[in-house]
């Protein structure tokens, strides 16, 4: 959750030694983009993970299953992004708890309506549009909370924005064929890659 009544204090202590946290939005997207590589050994993948968040070559020595666990414990605080409603709970008419809904509840047919890797040219020119903020610049400085929280208030007329609404796009009853149409040929202009 992004707290702004709190400063950002990204450190991670360990054995009484304090590493600062560099977590960028761009050193946060290598290691995901290196977590889906294939071809890196799964166990090299926290510590080269470790290294590149705190500019420290010592944690690929690290063992394997201790960098796995360090890794979760800064991925859960500091990177991973929760949205308030999977934090609150609801209630019925009632007043019950209703019981929430799995992330990987294979009933719901929610694909991911953008990647970062594929979409990269649209958020950065709806950054531009928007903010006037040239990513490649802010690389190493803007913060991986602060880019998410920019990234989710894109507002409309924004490329991306419009890009996301095509996707999501689904056809209702009735409705204009032709437009259902070129909506169905937007889909499929813009679709992502199955990933």
């Amino acid at each position: 959750m992004f707290d702004i009544s709190k400063k950002m204090d990204d450190k991670l202590v360990l054995n009484n030694k304090e590493y600062q946290l560099l977590l960028s939005f761009d050193r946060v997207l290598w290691v995901f983009d290196m977590w889906g590589k294939e071809h890196i050994p799964i166990e090299l993948k926290p510590k080269l993970a470790l290294a590149k968040l705190t500019d420290d070559v010592t944690f690929k020595d690290m063992d394997t299953e201790d960098a796995l666990a360090i890794y979760a414990e800064v991925f859960e605080k500091y990177i991973q992004v929760t949205r308030a409603i999977d934090e609150v709970d609801r209630y019925d008419i009632e007043g019950n708890v209703m019981p929430k809904k799995p992330k990987d509840d294979p009933e719901t047919d929610d694909k991911p309506l953008f990647s970062i890797k594929y979409d990269g040219e649209y958020i950065f020119s709806s950054f531009m549009q928007a903010y006037n903020i040239d990513l490649i610049e802010q690389q190493g400085k803007l913060h991986w909370q602060k880019f998410n929280a920019l990234l989710s208030g894109l507002p409309d007329g924004t490329k991306f924005v419009e890009v996301m609404k095509i996707r999501a796009w689904k056809p209702s009853r009735g409705g204009d064929a032709k437009e259902k149409q070129k909506m169905r040929e937007l889909q499929e202009q813009y679709a992502l890659p199955n990933i």
